[in-house]
């Protein structure tokens, strides 16, 4: 009977000391665990970038898009300048037509030259006057949506920088926190090795 005892405690012997399959499992399960950290890490870092880039891309397209309309906006206003002075032209050439038709001192015409250049100054005055706030306020706009252009640009730009330097030191953590959890496996399985070699 005492054989039997000691066979029965070798096969239990034999069915817990881990071998060297198991071990590497482990250890493989560990680099794994950690390899997928840092791809999901990675991949959580791209899209962010790309959102950024996306962001700023919108910024462009947006600023893009009202620097056209505006443009558009003034052609228009110097599409129907151009109409109304061809207007006044038509009218002007027809009350010279009907001052051909009516007798009329030197004086007169004269007085109609000058009734036209000081009409004509008057609206390029006027006109002035109008679109002196209209071009201010473009200008005006033009400015804020360059500020705000660069701005986020510098924004992603510092926030990458930030980012970027502190990479190094969480790749340093991440290893440290890797090599740890290796060691500790690696002791948990040399003790439980010790405990069923003292058993």
């Amino acid at each position: 009977m005492a054989q039997k005892k000691s066979d029965t405690v070798v096969a239990a012997d034999k069915k817990m000391i881990p071998t060297a399959e198991e071990s590497i499992a482990v250890g493989s399960f560990v680099s794994t665990f950690w390899d997928q950290y840092e791809q999901s890490r990675e991949r959580r870092e791209q899209i962010r970038e790309n959102r950024e880039d996306a962001y700023i891309n919108a910024v462009k397209e947006v600023i893009k898009f009202n620097k056209k309309y505006r443009n558009s906006i003034a052609k228009l206003y110097e599409q129907t300048k151009k109409t109304n002075k061809d207007m006044v032209s038509e009218l002007v050439h027809q009350i010279n037509a009907g001052k051909d038709e009516i007798i009329a001192e030197d004086i007169h015409s004269n007085d109609r030259d000058e009734l036209k250049n000081q009409l004509k100054e008057v609206s390029g005055q006027l006109e002035k006057l109008a679109l002196t706030p209209i071009r201010s306020i473009f200008h005006i706009v033009d400015q804020l949506e360059d500020n705000f252009e660069k701005n986020a640009e510098s924004s992603v730009a510092y926030s990458r920088d930030r980012r970027n330097a502190w990479l190094a030191v969480r790749k340093e953590y991440v290893k440290k926190a890797r090599n740890a959890h290796l060691n500790l496996i690696d002791r948990g399985k040399n003790s439980f090795k010790e405990l069923v070699k003292t058993q």
